[in-house]
């Protein structure tokens, strides 16, 4: 496995999927980020994966617990991975070989699949007053391969090719370390929900 790139893994009471998450990082360097898990998490986490390097931390959110996890790692790479998503053979491999190749990329976002196999759209638009009003007064559903009502939500394509994006969700983000070197750690003030996108719009600004 490439030793440029180490995972993170952020977990509250994530037992019932952390193992499956971890089962496919075998090989890569990982941190777990534990904020406060009552449910045995850190305890399973420690016997099933002794490779693991787990933290136990207070509750501040996800976004501190991603700053964590990038202060106890170091390489060109990190992998913010969901405690409750895993990856496929090659799909860590693909991500960095891409991110190579695109050296201003500051985000890389894999294609994201619910359990089913069905698309999970994993990429957003930046919050604007049009956007939130197509979402929030369902305007969205008049079209739903329209763009221009979809923008927020990334519509208007099966993320089955590449494109630029405003923001990549954080279920699964390759983060280039040299950007987040440039713009700073995540904003820690969002708990949960908005982080990664102030972050991508800080890398945005930034000209990555």
């Amino acid at each position: 496995m490439d030793e440029r790139v180490a995972a993170i893994v952020v977990t509250y009471d994530a037992r019932p999927w952390i193992e499956q998450c971890l089962d496919a990082l075998r090989g890569v360097e990982t941190v777990v980020v534990d904020n406060g898990s009552h449910d045995g998490t850190v305890a399973f986490v420690r016997e099933r994966y002794p490779d693991v390097h787990v933290v136990e931390a207070e509750n501040r959110g996800l976004g501190a617990g991603w700053n964590i996890g990038l202060r106890e790692t170091s390489g060109d790479y990190a992998l913010l991975l969901n405690a409750d998503a895993w990856l496929l053979d090659g799909a860590l491999e693909r991500l960095v070989a891409f991110a190579d190749s695109r050296p201003r990329a500051a985000v890389i976002g894999p294609r994201l699949l619910d359990p089913d196999g069905t698309l999970q759209r994993s990429v957003r638009g930046f919050p604007t007053v049009w956007r939130l009003a197509t979402e929030y007064l369902f305007l969205r559903k008049l079209a739903p391969g329209s763009s221009a009502l979809n923008a927020f939500y990334g519509g208007g394509f099966d993320h089955d090719e590449v494109r630029d994006v405003e923001v990549v969700m954080g279920a699964c983000m390759l983060l280039r370390r040299a950007a987040v070197d440039d713009v700073g750690e995540c904003d820690e003030d969002y708990f949960l929900f908005s982080e990664e996108t102030d972050w991508c719009y800080r890398f945005r600004e930034a000209g990555w």
